[in-house]
C-alpha cells in the first residue's frame, strides 16, 4: 500500500471516523481495504490525481493478500479435520494392549506380557524387579540369547509379589563386558488424546505406565 494512500487514509479517518478496525479474516481485510481505497479517492488533490494504474497495482496487491488469507483459513480447517480424522481412528485402539518403552510397572496380581530388544547376541539376560525400597525383589532369568526380541512375562503371584510399583533392570551380558537393553511392557490403552501445540497423538496406558506417544508404540494386540 502507497505512502499516499496512508496518509490520505489517516485523513479520511479523523474526519469521519469510518475505517474499520483490523482484522484477521478475509472478509474483514476486504473491506478496509476498499475503505481505505475509497478514502483516498475522496482526499486526493483535484490538481493532483492519482494514476489510475497506481489503483491496478493496489488492487492487485490486496488480490494477492486476500488469497493468500483464504489458503491459511483452508489450511487451518484441514489441519481440524486431519486431528479429528486422526482421534477417531486412533479410538478403535482403546482396550487393545500395545507394547510401549518401559522401565517400571505396576503390579496388581494380572500378568504382564513384555520385551527386551538385544542389538546383538548375550551370554546371560536378566530382568530385575526393583520395589520402591529399592531392593532386588525377583529376578527373570532368560539366559543366553540372540539378536532381537526376547520376550518374558511377570506373574506376580508366581514370583511372590505383591500389589504395587516396580522398576524393572535389564542386566545383559556378552562375556565381561555389560550390554545395555531397552526393555518394552504391554498394557491395555484406556485412552486417546490429541495435543495441538505439539501435532502429537497421545495414549494412556493401564499398569502405571503413563502417557506415551503413539509412535512409541510398536506392537498392538
Amino acid at each position: 500500500m502507497s505512502v499516499q494512500l496512508q496518509a490520505n487514509a489517516a485523513k479520511a479517518s479523523q474526519g469521519n471516523n469510518t475505517v474499520t478496525p483490523n482484522a484477521n479474516d478475509a472478509a474483514a481485510l476486504k473491506n478496509e481495504f476498499m475503505t481505505l481505497m475509497i478514502a483516498q479517492i475522496q482526499n486526493q488533490d483535484p490538481t493532483n490525481p492519482m494514476d489510475a494504474n497506481e489503483y491496478v497495482s493496489q488492487l492487485a496487491t490486496f488480490s494477492q493478500v486476500e488469497s493468500l488469507e483464504h489458503m491459511r483459513q483452508n489450511q487451518t480447517t484441514q489441519m481440524m479435520m486431519m486431528e479429528n480424522l486422526g482421534i477417531v481412528q486412533s479410538a478403535s485402539l482403546i482396550g487393545k494392549n500395545a507394547m510401549v518403552p518401559a522401565d517400571s510397572v505396576e503390579l496388581d496380581g494380572d500378568t504382564v506380557k513384555g520385551k527386551v530388544y538385544l542389538d546383538h547376541a548375550v551370554e546371560s539376560l536378566d530382568i530385575e524387579l526393583v520395589n520402591d525400597q529399592g531392593e532386588v525383589v525377583s529376578t527373570i532369568n532368560l539366559g543366553s540369547q540372540e539378536k532381537g526380541d526376547i520376550a518374558f512375562a511377570i506373574d506376580p503371584q508366581a514370583l511372590g509379589l505383591p500389589k504395587g510399583e516396580y522398576e524393572l533392570k535389564v542386566a545383559a551380558k556378552a562375556g565381561e563386558k555389560t550390554v545395555e537393553a531397552k526393555s518394552f511392557l504391554s498394557a491395555p490403552i484406556t485412552k486417546i488424546h490429541f495435543i495441538s501445540a505439539q501435532g502429537m497423538m497421545m495414549a494412556e496406558m493401564g499398569h502405571g505406565l503413563g502417557t506415551v506417544s503413539v509412535l512409541d508404540i510398536s506392537e498392538v494386540s
